[in-house]
């Protein structure tokens, strides 16, 4: 009985948020048991989603004509969703919205050690002749792999509302056109703007350069 308390009690909640049917949260769920994995979806899923482990759980949040019509109201309600699994860590994987300053303040209102995280699939440490992230924003993968031949991640955290600004923590081993052309995945460079593809491509980085990088991440702030 003591046994099943301590499990319980050293369990820990992830919330992932993602736009994208390409995420870690089911990857993440299958390598770490010790984590109750939560994934919140902004659209319906087109398919079935396998209900084999034990400790992934996923959700729909298809409210995007409420996001059009206001935008705080979207988040209000989202954040109410988050709240009641009571994450240690709140993930935005492949998440296309950006979230409000009311969204972060009241999640940290509800847990002050709360972390909110985001995978950034392109690297932020690049500047550009200005000085800027040269790869921040949207589709940062399309325009860094087009630039440089090369996909990296970014894992930082989400401090405020300001665009890709929060504090840098990590960064993932490149996945390269020639690995993925050795790989068989592309032949060109251009192909990752191929929808299909670049699914591929975020897929198997995401398998092979991020998941055991986000783990290690979560370990060093829990610390």
């Amino acid at each position: 009985m003591d046994e099943i308390y301590e499990e319980e009690k050293t369990r820990r909640n992830i919330v992932f948020l993602s736009s994208s049917f390409v995420n870690l949260a089911r990857l993440f769920a299958e390598a770490n048991s010790d984590f109750d994995v939560f994934l919140i979806h902004d659209r319906k899923f087109p398919f079935e989603i396998e209900e084999d482990l034990d400790n992934f759980y996923a959700f729909t949040f298809d409210k995007n004509k409420m996001f059009e019509k206001a935008r705080e109201k979207y988040f209000d309600n989202l954040a109410l969703m988050v709240n009641d699994f009571n994450p240690e860590f709140i993930i935005t994987s492949n998440f296309t919205k950006l979230i409000p300053q009311s969204f972060i303040d009241f999640m940290k209102f509800r847990n002050k050690n709360l972390k909110i995280i985001n995978l950034h699939h392109a690297d932020l440490k690049v500047k550009d002749e200005t000085g800027d992230m040269r790869y921040k924003g949207l589709n940062a993968e399309i325009k860094q792999f087009l630039g440089e031949e090369q996909l990296v991640t970014t894992i930082h955290l989400i401090e405020n509302e300001e665009v890709d600004s929060g504090k840098q923590l990590a960064y993932s081993h490149e996945t390269t056109l020639k690995e993925l052309k050795i790989k068989s995945f592309v032949h060109h460079k251009e192909d990752i703007l191929n929808l299909r593809l670049r699914n591929v491509i975020l897929s198997y980085h995401e398998r092979t350069k991020v998941l055991k990088l986000l783990r290690k991440t979560l370990n060093e702030l829990s610390n």
